[in-house]
């Protein structure tokens, strides 16, 4: 068994709480109009290179996978109607529903080609794909990536025009899941190839095969909106599709101060909000929805002058009380036993049921003398100056504070704190410019690796700085062996984080969304823009 990466994000959608904002026993209406709000313009409409949450979404709406996931995140039908493996469930045969077209009719039906076609563009280095990756569970897929073979010996093949054979590494009985990502979504290769490079950067040059598509020549208006109508020739399901969808692209600090005005002004049905927002939302008489996607805890720069003394480290964590701390957290969060979210999935099963923990440092009385000890090997180093970042709310602000007071009994000594809106603070720690803060880890993706990789050399956005070929070396061994192997290297590397004294966990932090009132069908997934709605109506 090989490379079992990606069975990480296999599940990207489903470790999820996902929530829909569907209310049961109320029929919606066809026909209907939703207005969702994006907070940027989409980068890229290519399905195999998106990676932004404003791209995903709209390619989610253009385009469909094999599988698609449903409100209770089953796995149900999209272009392949079904699909079976073998005994071990390393080779798995999808058989494309027929009449499945392209959004262009000059290029007729969809077919197991255009899956072939994408599957060896997301592994072939000159796309550079940031979704790579989820594909390594696939038959010479990472060695192709890495150019040890042409893409074109990757597990993958076209049977006839309506079934799609796909052949793994390892087993992996939760395959079809994988394939309703974005990444996983067709490409016609002569249409590709038509736009000379340009492929899903404008209007003409995007051609989906999914529910919606763009309404006309200039239905993508850059920094303005992307207007979506629904597809008459789309055969994936026999109840109504919402008449349009239209995303409504405004960066300006109004709509993200008052998400909830915004939505009366924008004439928005659903919106993306801080959870500060949440109860004014309520008030408004909008549903909630939420996704826990997000790991919040005390991180450290070690390229600091202070902090890349790993004793110096330890004796700040080590100094909490965290029960103190802990009594302090954010309403509607948990306390984050873990760095890894508790719903993390490897391989079709829960990843804390296969390694244990928690690992997170414990207090200790030594702390101080394991303070002098850090600081007499950083050559008799000052603690002088040290300032905390925290996000700026009053909740965020009184855990700081009970760290703060920690230190300063433990340590006699005193230290700053400087509380912060979330997207200066996201800033400053991308940027190096900090000491320690109280930050968000947010995976891309389900899985240890897509939370773990965000740590490794190779990230430029590595928010504490770490650049150690030993950290580095746990991720590589993870993705090179399978079954419980795997499981113990992603292990190793979460307990390296925090014995390293990186990242010190401290709460499990919620993704909010408010849905505008006789608004249904609105299915929220977790991680990377994971939108969908070709339920959603209007009571």
């Amino acid at each position: 068994m090989k490379i079992k990466k990606a069975v990480a994000l296999l599940l990207a959608a489903v470790m999820a709480f996902s929530f829909t904002a569907c209310k049961s026993g109320k029929a919606k209406k066809a026909g209907k109009t939703i207005r969702y709000y994006l907070e940027s313009d989409p980068q890229s409409l290519d399905p195999q290179v998106a990676s932004d949450s404003s791209s995903l979404i709209v390619v989610q709406s253009l385009f469909e996978g094999l599988t698609r996931l449903d409100e209770k995140e089953e796995v149900q039908p999209g272009v392949a109607e079904k699909w079976e493996s073998n005994s071990d469930s390393t080779q798995f045969t999808f058989h494309l529903r027929k009449g499945a077209k392209w959004s262009n009719s000059d290029y007729g039906d969809v077919t197991a080609s255009d899956f072939v076609y994408a599957f060896r563009r997301a592994v072939d280095p000159a796309t550079g794909s940031p979704a790579c990756t989820q594909f390594y569970c696939i038959k010479n897929a990472k060695s192709a990536h890495e150019g040890k073979v042409p893409v074109s010996s990757i597990g993958v093949e076209a049977k006839d025009a309506r079934t799609l054979v796909v052949t793994l590494e390892y087993s992996c009985p939760d395959f079809p899941r994988l394939t309703a990502s974005p990444a996983f979504m067709p490409c016609n290769q002569k249409f590709f190839e038509s736009t000379k490079g340009r492929y899903g950067i404008k209007t003409k040059y995007v051609m989906g095969n999914g529910p919606f598509r763009i309404d006309g020549s200039y239905g993508w208006t850059q920094g303005k909106s992307v207007n979506l109508v629904s597809r008459s020739s789309y055969s994936g399901r026999t109840t109504p599709l919402p008449e349009k969808i239209i995303f409504t692209i405004d960066n300006s600090s109004a709509v993200k101060t008052d998400p909830i005005g915004s939505m009366k002004t924008l004439s928005l049905d659903a919106v993306p909000i801080a959870a500060s927002k949440v109860n004014a939302a309520k008030k408004a008489g909008c549903t909630i929805a939420s996704v826990e996607d997000t790991t919040w805890g005390l991180g450290f720069n070690v390229q600091s002058s202070l902090f890349q003394n790993e004793k110096v480290r330890r004796a700040f964590i080590q100094a909490l009380d965290r029960s103190a701390v802990l009594a302090h957290l954010p309403a509607d969060t948990s306390p984050a036993e873990n760095i890894i979210l508790p719903n993390t999935r490897l391989n079709g099963q829960l990843y804390r049921s296969l390694v244990g923990g928690p690992f997170y440092l414990r207090q200790d009385e030594n702390a101080a003398s394991l303070l002098a000890q850090g600081l007499n090997e950083l050559g008799g180093a000052k603690v002088d100056s040290v300032t905390l970042l925290c996000p700026n709310d009053s909740a965020n602000k009184l855990v700081a504070n009970e760290m703060i007071a920690a230190w300063n009994d433990t340590f006699n000594n005193y230290f700053n704190l400087k509380p912060m809106d979330t997207s200066s603070l996201l800033s400053a720690v991308k940027s190096g410019q900090y000491d320690l803060a109280i930050y968000p880890l947010t995976p891309s993706a389900d899985g240890p690796y897509f939370l773990l990789s965000q740590f490794l050399s190779t990230n430029s956005n590595n928010p504490a700085g770490l650049k150690d070929a030993s950290y580095d070396a746990l991720i590589a061994s993870a993705q090179s062996t399978g079954g419980s192997e795997e499981a113990a290297e992603y292990a190793s590397a979460e307990k390296y984080l925090n014995e390293k004294a990186i990242f010190y966990p401290l709460y499990y932090g919620k993704s909010y969304y408010a849905i505008a009132k006789g608004v249904t069908g609105i299915i929220f997934h977790p991680y990377g823009g994971g939108v969908d709605f070709i339920n959603a109506g209007k009571e």
